[in-house]
């Protein structure tokens, strides 16, 4: 996929005869005279009278849709006007006679306000190609040149300000003839078309080559040399043989990616892994497995592979909740970076919440795709698409769980199976069932793009961006972080494994060899900026492991806490300076323990709050929190007078219990340990809100700290971080010097 997209319509001029006119417009009780475009939603339209023998509403008598208004056509032309359909009950209550609103009712899913909210059809862009064009001897010498194309989409969806969305936007687009590319087709409701699977994968392999499959780059290296991959070998299903098999180079397999639930899963242990190596020994086992795992296996052999992974299946599972003990167990979680990496095909069972919901549509009679048709005229068909993969992913059981993460980001070549249909997916192409778009020329899809919409009426058509190409985040650490730890682990004790194998990419793609990770966490030169993390929602810290004595992770370490965490753009993982105020910091022998010297000094808290609430960026499914942000001030005032706000700082809600009221501020009764980590740019918005605007002092990045007695230890003490904020830098001017040794836990 491109990596650039250039906006149309920047400076959106309308073309001669839509000129903007005066309009009282009635929305949400609230009256206003705005500037209307004629392209808006909203414009003023001169109806015919309903008349419901003609099989249309007015509404779509004027539009009078044609096959040609969907293009093909050269990507610089404008869109056409919005069109606003009334209320959903009034296009529900039109669906009697006219086939549009029938169509648009039944597929409006979960609508809600239907009195209120208005039903709107924007023009978007659909998918792009380059297209050849004949050389003009005169300009270009003779020398082929290309221009880019694009077919539309009607994208339905409902406007009301100061609400969230009244359903799912859906969108529309023309049936098209057989063998037709960019047209709508139609689906097998009840099973999948093998045939067009299959052809999904031999057009990639032809198309795209070693950008989509790690085995095609093997072959193309070395076509007589096996090179060793897995170390020492990957453990496969060997689908001709039933039965398990060890190797150690890369052969063509199918990985699957899905979720366990509470459902009861197959496992090969140490008990039976003999019996599972023995050819035919999974015969008698098949019967056991959940449907999703036995469709993946049916899958995989009707596109011709040998070999599957499945976890449950291809990794020992003694011991679940002690990798340390099962040394297989461990090894091959190691490893789960290079087995989706080197999948020449993943396939992602999302369609329920638990193995046993399957493969929709893999054998007859297992689906119930719902695809609804219009007839408008003899010309044009039009229908509904199914959601485009990446949005229908978002409200699935797979999406939230903490394993399926890096699967997703690593493998190279993707088959979903959501919402009763199967969309493929490659680092070239995004293609689905209901939709012709095989073709090598295809520039983007609507899978590749976020189409944002105007909450009130305007003449600006939507902005596109493109959605974000996981392929491209390796090197965000912060990002991965923050996106990982906001799902969901059965395990807290899988907390590092569930990301282990991104990281173990990151490390041997992207840094430099000093850099290793421990904890989830990076060290070397990334040590400074990995501490900087701040949690989303009130800090708790993992459980203890009852083997050492302590919490299975450090403090210091995000996975040393059960919340979902973020890195702001503060975090500096660029730039890190190393002048009078950058803290002594380094693993210890025991890694668990950073060794520090750091000056030291006591500040107080209170509540004065001078940021944006609304900074800390949100993620889906995280819950309200009693996360407080705290205003830092001088143990004393140095100065007399009221106390300075001098910095801020994220804690649990409970620090306010110590709080009395003073001056009408609560501050702080006690004194809390502050440590400076390294210089900072700037405050943040989220610590203060005219941080731009704000005085020219200079910043640092602290921790405060808590020094526990350890039970474990004798009474020995033990420090571990308590969070991360910003202070002003001369603020530690005003306190005595004081740098202590210690180690943090």
């Amino acid at each position: 996929m491109p990596l650039t997209y250039t906006p149309r319509d920047l400076d959106y001029v309308p073309p001669p005869g839509q000129e903007v006119t005066r309009l009282e417009t009635h929305h949400d009780d609230l009256f206003q005279t705005i500037d209307v475009p004629r392209r808006a939603w909203n414009r003023p339209l001169d109806l015919p009278p309903e008349d419901p023998t003609l099989g249309l509403c007015a509404r779509h008598r004027v539009m009078d849709l044609k096959r040609s208004d969907f293009g093909p056509r050269p990507f610089s032309q404008q869109f056409p006007p919005d069109w606003h359909l009334g209320t959903y009950n009034e296009v529900a209550a039109r669906g009697s006679w006219c086939k549009m609103c029938q169509l648009i009712a039944e597929a409006c899913d979960d609508i809600a306000w239907r009195d209120q909210a208005d039903i709107v059809m924007s023009w978007v862009g659909d998918v792009r190609w380059r297209k050849k064009t004949s050389p003009d001897n005169d300009l270009d010498n003779g020398v082929e040149s290309t221009e880019t194309w694009e077919t539309l989409r009607l994208t339905v969806r409902s406007t009301m300000i100061g609400r969230a969305p009244a359903f799912t936007p859906f969108d529309l687009v023309p049936l098209g003839r057989e063998g037709e590319l960019f047209q709508g087709r139609r689906l097998d409701e009840g099973q999948i078309d093998l045939a067009r699977v299959r052809t999904w994968l031999k057009s990639c392999r032809e198309w795209h080559g070693t950008e989509c499959s790690h085995w095609m780059r093997q072959q193309s290296l070395s076509e007589w040399t096996t090179v060793p991959t897995f170390g020492p070998f990957i453990r496969l299903i060997d689908l001709k043989e039933n039965c398990l098999v060890e190797r150690n180079d890369i052969v063509p397999y199918v990985a699957l990616s899905y979720v366990w639930g509470r459902v009861k899963v197959f496992k090969t242990l140490e008990e039976n892994v003999d019996e599972l190596r023995l050819p035919g020994g999974m015969m008698e086992k098949k019967s056991l497995f959940p449907r999703s795992i036995r469709d993946a296996m049916t899958l995989a052999q009707r596109l011709g592979y040998r070999y599957i992974w499945i976890d449950s299946i291809c990794i020992i599972q003694n011991d679940d909740t002690d990798t340390y003990k099962n040394l297989d167990k461990r090894h091959q979680i190691g490893q789960m970076g290079k087995i989706y990496q080197y999948a020449d095909l993943t396939i992602v069972a999302a369609s329920g919440e638990d193995a046993s919901a399957g493969l929709p549509g893999v054998e007859a009679g297992t689906r119930e795709a719902k695809q609804k048709q219009v007839v408008i005229s003899e010309d044009l068909t039009i229908m509904n698409r199914s959601r485009a993969w990446p949005d229908a992913l978002l409200r699935t059981t797979w999406e939230e769980r903490g394993w399926t993460y890096q699967e997703r980001i690593l493998s190279l070549r993707y088959m979903y199976f959501v919402d009763d249909t199967v969309h493929f997916q490659c680092q070239q192409a995004a293609w689905s069932e209901d939709f012709a778009a095989e073709s090598p020329d295809l520039d983007l899809s609507a899978a590749d793009q976020v189409v944002n919409f105007s909450i009130v009426p305007t003449e600006v058509p939507p902005t596109v961006e493109l959605r974000p190409n996981l392929k491209f985040q390796l090197k965000r650490y912060p990002e991965l972080v923050g996106q990982y730890t906001c799902r969901n682990m059965t395990f807290i004790t899988d907390r590092v494994n569930g990301i282990q194998g991104i990281l173990n990419v990151i490390k041997d793609h992207f840094f430099s060899q000093d850099v290793e990770f421990v904890h989830g966490m990076p060290t070397g030169g990334l040590l400074h900026p990995g501490l900087l993390w701040r949690p989303r929602l009130e800090p708790k810290r993992i459980c203890l492991d009852e083997r050492k004595g302590r919490p299975l992770w450090p403090s210091w370490a995000w996975a040393g806490w059960t919340v979902p965490v973020y890195y702001d753009y503060g975090a500096d993982f660029s730039a890190n300076s190393t002048g009078r105020y950058q803290t002594d910091i380094s693993l210890g022998p025991d890694p668990y323990f950073l060794h520090l010297k750091a000056r030291v000094a006591r500040f107080r808290l209170m509540i004065e709050d001078r940021g944006n609430e609304d900074a800390v960026p949100p993620l889906p499914r995280v819950r309200p929190t009693r996360l407080t942000r705290y205003a830092i001030t001088h143990a004393t005032n140095p100065d007399g007078g009221d106390e300075e706000w001098i910095g801020s700082i994220w804690l649990t809600w409970s620090y306010r219990r110590k709080f009395v009221e003073h001056e009408l501020r609560l501050i702080s009764k006690v004194t809390q340990e502050f440590i400076i980590l390294s210089d900072a740019d700037k405050f943040e918005r989220e610590e203060l809100v005219q941080a731009a605007t704000a005085e020219k002092r200079a910043v640092v990045n602290v921790m405060m700290i808590e020094r526990l007695t350890d039970p474990g230890t004798d009474g020995r003490v033990r420090i571990e971080r308590a969070g991360v904020g910003r202070m002003y830098r001369d603020a530690w001017d005003r306190v005595e010097e004081k740098w202590e040794r210690f180690e943090l836990g």
